[in-house]
């Protein structure tokens, strides 16, 4: 059946449970099993009109966060905060001077995935520390068009 052949059914069997009486109120008779398949039918010819198909749907892209110094990668991540973290951590545990001063991430928000830089302000003046994190797409499969 299409979608309007169970739009037609579930119309005739409604019609035909109104001429079904249910003696006394005695539990389920004919006539709640009629209005049962023209539900079915009615959802049937809803999900027909709608196209409720299942329909193919790309997957959801997946990104994970590269922190680096230089071109040393220090671990991936897959939030941007815990590899900002692994990055100020860093600093400070390997560049005397970092003690004291204030981190602030540079980065160009309309280019996601240009990378964004570790700064360092301290006593009045900034300077770059080549600390990065990076949003790197992870691919779901191999497209060999991407290599042409």
């Amino acid at each position: 059946m299409n979608g309007p052949e169970h739009y037609r059914a579930a119309e005739r069997l409604l019609i035909e449970s109104r001429d079904i009486l249910r003696p006394n109120d005695e539990g389920p008779c004919e006539a709640d099993r009629t209005i049962a398949e023209a539900q079915v039918h009615a959802t049937l010819a809803l999900a027909a009109a709608t196209g409720a198909a299942p329909a193919e749907t790309a997957p959801a892209a997946v990104y994970v966060y590269r922190a680096a110094w230089g071109m040393t990668p220090l671990g991936t991540y897959t939030n941007a905060e815990a590899a900002r973290k692994h990055c100020e951590a860093d600093v400070l545990n390997h560049d005397a001077d970092a003690g004291g001063g204030t981190f602030e991430w540079f980065g160009d928000e309309s280019e996601p995935d240009d990378p964004s830089e570790l700064l360092i302000q301290k006593n009045g003046a900034e300077s770059t520390t080549d600390y990065t994190v990076t949003r790197i797409e992870v691919a779901a499969e191999y497209d060999p068009e991407a290599d042409a």
